[in-house]
């Protein structure tokens, strides 16, 4: 009977170490081990303890009501079987506490090697996404928020920086590991995963971890009694932000530093003779020159059919038109749009062009500005009037007005649980968006993704069946319960976080190992450290 308990038990930890270590992989591979932990758990038995164990967790039946809201706004949704599936979708949130309260969470040690199966996992992620862009492996990534192989690259972003913090914990607060060549890895991963962060471009997982280091910072600063050390760490805090201010605003003034062009510069005809189209007044700048100065279509048109296959007037293969991507990327590098200027491209700008990419700097992978000046250009370009579509951030201006709408107009009780893609697409068609139906998305905002489903008191509800337990449990205070809720609910802002797969297993697991589970002191020693690893 023990050798059969002892089985289940190992059984369930190194379960929990695969669906940790699976999460930036695959959502068939998180499906496929919580099927496995629930036959386990089954097949175990001792259902009177498993029952006691959640009777007993009082903070459990407050975190399920969140999933609770759920159920009941099926009662007035329309789309039976839209609402079904977003059950579906979010059973993890309610399925993995269930089954980690029933069971037991994991002792520290066990927790430890499954943080740092799950920093492995994105550590082996990352690589795969390095060795595609430097084109070692076959597989082709047209743009960054592509980057991710295997995930949603939003997704993809919180799990690194989820992996930073945990790592930066398990290295210099949390007490050593059985094998200490465990701890030289980690200290490597840690490194590697910032910079891979950058490499990724994801500026809202830049932001979150800025501020997490920053919080986490301001948190240390006060249990330094040395006065140097607190100084330097208090200059630390305080030289972050600025640094994260003067550089977007270095890049917003490089952006708007434009060519001084006087009427005298401007010529009317090309080396050859023949005649430029010049519309000074159009604003349109790549790399502070102008896009619509020193165009000359015809010798453009002669000289692209010497260098390429693809047709002048049609498309790159992102789908652009390729004859303005190839003007964009010519005023980028301050070329003149004629054959002199076309002589002056190589292949590999050529090849460029030819897959969309409308600016130079955009092939420098392993460099932030691009990203930046990227939505710099999308806010100036939706500025001048140009159609909202394929910019991101200008995009979820749109999808964040549509929320407000539908929750405005559904204030008490919501649109319900299976109804909130055609409130949406109600809303667009409505009023004629200018967003082609492709674009037409949700709020990308969970808070409000809550409100406008189930109302005001529902919305209410969910959040707070998420924040009761950390405070009943007394979890507040602890280094990984900060991390995941600073973490997920900064992401909260800019996405609808636990609407997806890869989303609510990421939360469900880790909400239930940190606050069902043992506290992750922020400083261990002597026996205290001792006697939570066993």
């Amino acid at each position: 009977m023990i050798q059969k308990a002892l089985l289940h038990k190992n059984i369930y930890f190194y379960l929990l170490l695969l669906l940790a270590a699976s999460l930036p992989f695959s959502v068939f591979a998180t499906s496929l081990f919580q099927i496995l932990l629930l036959m386990n758990w089954l097949i175990e038995g001792q259902y009177r303890e498993k029952w006691n164990r959640l009777k007993n967790e009082r903070g459990f039946w407050v975190y399920a009501l969140f999933y609770l809201v759920h159920i009941i706004g099926m009662i007035w949704t329309d789309n039976l079987m839209s609402g079904l599936n977003d059950l579906k979708v979010k059973l993890p949130l309610i399925f993995i506490p269930f089954l980690l309260v029933s069971s037991g969470t994991p002792s520290m040690k066990e927790l430890k090697y499954i943080l740092t199966a799950f920093i492995g996992g994105n550590v082996i992620a990352s690589i795969a996404v390095i060795l595609a862009l430097t084109h070692i492996i076959p597989l082709e990534i047209q743009e960054y928020r592509n980057a991710s192989l295997f995930i949603s690259h939003i997704r993809f972003s919180l799990m690194i920086v989820m992996s930073i913090a945990f790592s930066g914990y398990l290295i210099f607060i949390g007490g050593k590991l059985q094998n200490k060549w465990i701890k030289y890895i980690l200290v490597l991963s840690f490194v590697w995963l910032l910079m891979f962060l950058v490499i990724l471009r994801s500026l809202s997982g830049i932001v979150i971890l800025i501020l997490l280091i920053l919080f986490i910072a301001f948190h240390l600063v006060r249990t330094v009694r040395d006065p140097a050390g607190r100084f330097m760490l208090s200059v630390f805090i305080l030289f972050i932000p600025l640094f994260a201010i003067l550089y977007t605003g270095h890049a917003i003034k490089k952006f708007y530093t434009v060519e001084l062009v006087t009427p005298g510069d401007v010529d009317s005809v090309s080396i050859e003779g023949n005649r430029y189209i010049n519309i000074p007044e159009n604003e349109e700048i790549e790399n502070g020159n102008y896009v619509w100065l020193h165009v000359c279509p015809d010798e453009l048109e002669r000289e692209w059919a010497l260098r390429s296959d693809y047709p002048y007037k049609g498309k790159c293969e992102n789908g652009s038109f390729l004859r303005f991507t190839l003007i964009r990327y010519m005023t980028s590098k301050g070329l003149r749009k004629d054959a002199v200027g076309m002589k002056q491209l190589d292949n590999s700008d050529i090849a460029a062009i030819e897959r969309g990419i409308a600016n130079y700097i955009y092939l420098k992978r392993f460099a932030l500005y691009p990203r930046i000046y990227e939505i710099i250009w999308e806010i100036d370009r939706y500025k001048l009037g140009f159609s909202p579509n394929d910019k991101s951030l200008v995009q979820r201006y749109f999808y964040l007005r549509a929320g407000v709408s539908i929750a405005g107009e559904n204030l008490w009780k919501g649109v319900g649980t299976g109804d909130v893609r055609q409130s949406f697409d109600d809303y667009y068609d409505q009023i004629d968006s200018p967003l082609r139906p492709e674009r037409r998305r949700r709020a990308h905002n969970q808070y409000l993704t809550l409100f406008l489903t189930f109302g005001l008191i529902g919305g209410i509800v969910c959040l707070a069946s998420l924040m009761i337990p950390v405070f009943i449990n007394r979890k507040w205070g602890s280094y990984m319960t900060i991390v995941l809720f600073f973490t997920m609910t900064l992401s909260m802002l800019n996405e609808d976080t636990l609407e997806t797969s890869s989303g609510v297993v990421l939360f469900g697991l880790f909400y239930a190992i940190f606050t069902f589970g043992p506290d992750w002191k922020w400083k261990e020693v002597g026996s205290k450290r001792s006697s939570s690893e066993h």
